[in-house]
């Protein structure tokens, strides 16, 4: 059945809910928009990190001004992932620029830049992109040049944001470009042939021509179509969060990841705390005994003098690794966690959901607005993709992890897909082989959020080798170490220019 869509009931208030909101009514003006949740519930404050594609998407697509999102919202700028103890390997990170490290494939001297970021760069802190190097200097993403007009930021970065700060936000935008938001509670779902009649609350009835479910892990709607869901192998399902205080001054721009002895830990630093957190898996350990080792992780990354958090003060989540095969079916479509969930260990989730909620509207503007089967096929493959990209990426971490418990043993020998068994095997006899994709193979073409060359960054500070490089001997001309060198020097010189987190808001906010 075809039709078109004139208003849409978005179920859920939480970030991908009015993420979603904002990105139909943004690009099908005229479009009768309702978001329904219960808005005097406290928001959650576990803090959110994200990755570089976020930026365009706040922007560019949704057209945010960057200062009103600066001084509402107050982000701290992400430069990369930083890996501070992964598996007892030495300390590393995987910025959002990575792309920077790799020369052209047309490059006359590509052949022999490979090898030498492989043979020495790779774990080299004199040679960071500007992402690493803005962790490395504790650096903001600005800069302020007068004479380019003030303030200038660095793109390949992302964002750490506090949810209070940022939800409250997103509810004021929705108010300023007339999404309705209904302060209401889903106490009923109608369904009958597979399509959603209406939903109810204890006050009143919601019809509309598309449902979206952004209920988190609850589901209310999705629960009610009988939808075939595929589970991730990743046996991570439970995740400890708490705050500790910390100044500006003490700011770390990345995602700070430490393993731990049945998953690992996190600190995102936002403009007002340092939330941490210890994600696990309770298959190997009781709550109990990973409680206790978050607070040992608490009491080593907490700053001098910040209060520690009591038991009471720890809050407890527990998720589900997979994804509904047909995010929309009917008239009902799933978003955020009520659609899918990878761990979180590269901060893909809200991402992710903003950038599906984008492809979605980008959908019904270009076809009318018709609810069409092809339609909906269409942008159910692409979420199939990218989940499927984000676990492929997300499994290289464990396929080359160690450790001594049975936790990490069960890591080390997941299966993986056959797209990740591709790359590790093309790595391993050819190096860096970036001619297998985009086009020239279509597994790996299926690598939609994450490409072969975010793989080998991964693979290579992990400590993976290429028989390739290994068995040939590559002479790398002076020429190109010095090539190397400038522009690596240029890097660093740039970014000593850039602002604190605290110069920035002093400046901005004037503190």
């Amino acid at each position: 059945m075809a039709e078109k869509i004139e208003d849409v009931t978005v179920v859920g208030g939480g970030d991908s809910g009015l993420l979603t909101a904002l990105s139909i009514a943004k690009l099908n003006p005229g479009i009768d928009v309702t978001v329904v949740d219960d808005f005097q519930r406290d928001i959650p404050q576990v803090g959110k990190s994200t990755y570089s594609k976020i930026l365009s998407i706040l922007h560019e697509t949704l057209e945010i001004d960057d200062f009103r999102f600066v001084t509402e919202v107050r982000p701290v700028w992400k430069g990369s992932v930083y890996f501070r103890d992964w598996c007892g390997y030495p300390e590393f990170q995987y910025p959002f620029d990575v792309h920077l490290k790799f020369p052209s494939v047309d490059d006359p001297d590509a052949t022999e830049k490979y090898y030498y970021y492989y043979d020495e760069l790779y774990a080299s802190p004199d040679h960071h992109t500007a992402g690493e190097e803005i962790v490395a200097q504790r650096k903001s993403a600005y800069n302020y040049n007068p004479r380019e007009g003030g303030y200038v930021r660095y793109d390949d970065v992302a964002y750490h944001l506090n949810t209070e700060r940022f939800n409250s936000f997103l509810r004021e935008l929705c108010d300023e470009r007339g999404v309705t938001l209904a302060d209401d509670e889903i106490t009923d779902v109608a369904v009958a042939d597979g399509r959603i009649e209406h939903v109810r609350s204890d006050r009143r009835t919601y019809d509309a021509d598309l449902y979206v479910d952004a209920t988190g892990f609850d589901r209310v709607l999705k629960s009610q179509l009988e939808s075939e869901f595929t589970e991730f192998p990743f046996v991570l399902d439970s995740a400890f969060n708490a705050r500790v205080e910390r100044s500006l001054e003490e700011v770390v721009p990345a995602t700070v990841v430490e393993s731990g002895e049945y998953g690992w830990f996190w600190q995102i630093d936002t403009y007002d705390n340092r939330d941490l957190g210890y994600v696990y898996a309770s298959e190997y350990v009781d709550d109990d005994a990973a409680l206790a080792e978050f607070h040992e992780y608490i009491e080593r990354v907490a700053p001098d003098g910040a209060a520690r958090p009591g038991d009471d003060d720890v809050a407890k989540y527990e998720f589900t690794s997979g994804y509904f095969d047909r995010a929309w079916e009917g008239n009902c479509l799933a978003v955020g966690n009520a659609e899918g969930f990878v761990e979180p260990l590269q901060s893909t989730g809200l991402t992710a959901n903003a950038q599906a909620a984008v492809n979605l509207a980008n959908l019904l503007a270009s076809h009318g607005r018709i609810n069409d089967e092809g339609i909906r096929d269409t942008y159910n493959a692409w979420v199939r993709r990218s989940w499927e990209s984000i676990a492929d990426f997300i499994s290289i971490h464990y396929k080359f992890g160690r450790g001594d418990t049975e936790f990490w043993e069960a890591m080390a020998s997941m299966d993986v897909s056959d797209r990740v068994e591709l790359l590790v095997g093309e790595f391993s006899r050819n190096g860096f082989d970036t001619k297998i994709s985009p086009t020239e193979n279509a597994d790996v073409e299926d690598l939609l959020v994450f490409r072969p060359i975010n793989f080998y960054e991964i693979m290579r500070k992990m400590g993976v080798r290429s028989a390739f490089y290994e068995s040939h001997e590559f002479e790398v001309p002076d020429s190109v170490k010095e090539d190397e060198e400038e522009y690596y020097r240029g890097v660093r010189e740039e970014v000593e220019n850039y602002l604190s987190t605290k110069e920035f808001y002093k400046g901005v906010l004037e503190l």
